[in-house]
């Protein structure tokens, strides 16, 4: 026989509620809290207290001082960097500025040079002065030629410094060891006279890459890059199915380098004048 079952009383369940809300702080706070106000004490400390007050100003002054004092070290070394930058500016505006002197001196005794060889009936001599001059790239030069503007990619990420080359990362930057291939390939297509944004390549030149920037002729470039050469009509045909044609196809299809061509009437600075010295013998020394 089954025994019906005594309903509850509702207000049972509602006794955890009641409890709750009839007696929100926890026993022990609220004996606590009872003694302090037996004691005559504020039941909780005030924020405004002196002390944390002094606290606060302490901590406030503290912060200040330590960033003052982190800042003042940044402050003095962008200093001293601005200052190096102007000095080298500087320098580098002399150093232009005696360039074009001696640019212009080399051009006056060129001019003396033919004049005296053609006094002397001289003409294959003056001839092969002439071609020396262009080869050496003493003299600026025109004549008809074409222009290689190579450029990074798009979304190339300037600043990372790192060689494009690497799968791993896609960059596209151009490096100086993707330029040297370039120039290889001109010169082996019959170029007589190649500059790279305005810097004239000669046996002395060199090609590098340091930091974020290729040097050559030791002065930074920025892309786009302008190779500009001096040649025959079939230097582009020839530069195109060399070794380094190959290679500029694969830096435009594999790494997103951007690349285009012009012909025409090109002219070409002189290249900077170079760094006078020469070796001597050295004396033997008493055995």
């Amino acid at each position: 026989m089954t025994t019906p079952t005594k309903p509850r009383d509702p207000a049972a369940s509602m006794s955890l509620i009641r409890e709750i809300t009839e007696h929100p702080l926890d026993p022990s706070y609220e004996q606590v809290a009872a003694q302090r106000r037996a004691a005559g004490l504020p039941q909780q400390t005030s924020l405004r207290s002196p002390g944390v007050i002094i606290a606060c100003l302490l901590v406030g002054f503290a912060i200040a001082v330590a960033a003052l004092a982190l800042r003042v070290p940044h402050t003095q070394a962008q200093a001293q960097k601005d200052a190096l930058i102007q000095r080298v500016d500087s320098a580098q505006s002399r150093i232009d500025k005696a360039n074009g002197t001696i640019q212009r001196t080399q051009l006056e005794i060129t001019t003396l040079q033919n004049q005296a060889l053609e006094r002397e009936d001289q003409d294959a001599l003056a001839a092969r002065l002439a071609q020396a001059e262009v080869t050496s790239g003493t003299l600026p030069v025109t004549g008809s030629g074409l222009v290689l503007e190579v450029n990074d990619a798009k979304d190339s990420a300037a600043g990372s410094g790192e060689d494009p080359r690497d799968l791993d990362d896609s960059n596209g930057r151009l490096t100086s060891t993707d330029m040297q291939i370039l120039v290889n390939g001109l010169w082996q297509g019959g170029a007589e006279a190649i500059a790279i944004n305005g810097q004239r390549l000669t046996s002395l030149s060199a090609i590098r890459f340091a930091g974020q920037a290729i040097l050559v002729n030791f002065r930074p470039l920025q892309p786009p890059y302008e190779i500009v050469a001096i040649g025959p009509s079939s230097m582009r045909s020839a530069f195109q199915k060399s070794a380094s044609g190959a290679y500029l196809d694969n830096l435009t299809g594999s790494f997103d380098l951007r690349a285009s061509w012009r012909t025409g009437k090109q002219s070409l600075p002189a290249a900077p004048a170079p760094v006078l010295s020469y070796a001597t013998v050295p004396e033997e020394k008493n055995q």
